[in-house]
This record gives C-alpha cells, sequence and structure tokens, in this order.
C-alpha cells in the first residue's frame, strides 16, 4: 500500500450524509469536548452539529485540508469530536452507503485491513 494519506481525507462524505447528534453533557459548556459553536439545541437533552439538520447536509467542523494535499478533507475538531463521531466505523456499511451516494467506490477489503492495521499500531 502507498497511500500515506487516509482514505477517510480524500472522503469527507459521512460528514456530508448523516445528522451528527449527540449529548449535551458533550458540549464545552456542560464539561465535555465539542466547541458549542459548532452546534445548537436539537430539543431535550440533545445537541446536533451545525449543518447536519438541513439537506444538503455538510457538518459545520468540516474543513479543507490543504496541508495534507489537493482535495483533503477531515474534521476541524478531530480532537474533540463528538461520541457519535468516534464511534462511526470506517469501512463499515454506512461508510460504504455513504461513499455509493456521492458516487465513490467502496472501500477494498485490503484497503481497509491496512489502515486498521495503522490505526492499531
Amino acid at each position: 500500500m502507498t497511500e500515506s494519506v487516509h482514505p477517510c481525507l480524500h472522503c469527507g462524505v459521512c460528514c456530508k450524509n448523516y445528522r451528527v447528534e449527540f449529548s449535551i453533557y458533550e458540549l464545552q459548556s456542560m464539561g465535555g469536548s465539542v466547541p458549542d459553536h459548532l452546534a445548537h439545541e436539537a430539543g431535550g437533552n440533545r445537541a446536533r452539529m451545525n449543518g447536519t439538520e438541513r439537506h444538503p447536509v455538510r457538518c459545520a467542523a468540516l474543513i479543507e485540508l490543504p496541508e495534507l494535499g489537493p482535495g483533503c478533507t477531515g474534521c476541524g475538531i478531530y480532537e474533540q469530536r463528538s461520541r457519535v463521531c468516534r464511534d462511526f466505523p470506517f469501512a463499515s456499511y454506512g461508510c460504504h452507503e455513504a461513499r455509493e451516494k456521492f458516487g465513490l467506490p467502496a472501500l477494498g477489503a485490503e484497503e481497509a485491513e491496512y489502515w486498521c492495521a495503522q490505526a492499531r499500531s
């Protein structure tokens, strides 16, 4: 595998496809890590990332990352992202479904295995 940039950094379609809703206790003002200005109340004890409440979906935290290469995008609050984003499985059915919706091929088993191994090491 010669690819040096994780496939997610050439993709970002999960951030353009899914509503991102999480507990208000994940907001910084409530002791969590998600910056308050990037989310809004979604009712009860739920918050939602700005940009994921409407169509077309585009999470407010999704940013261009030109320093990683042309066309690279990623989460601008990666270390502060919500639990739902942390738990979204790479190369899962949801990942492949979103990639297909945006005209991208599903990740091959070898590619997914390689990047999962990189994450473990």
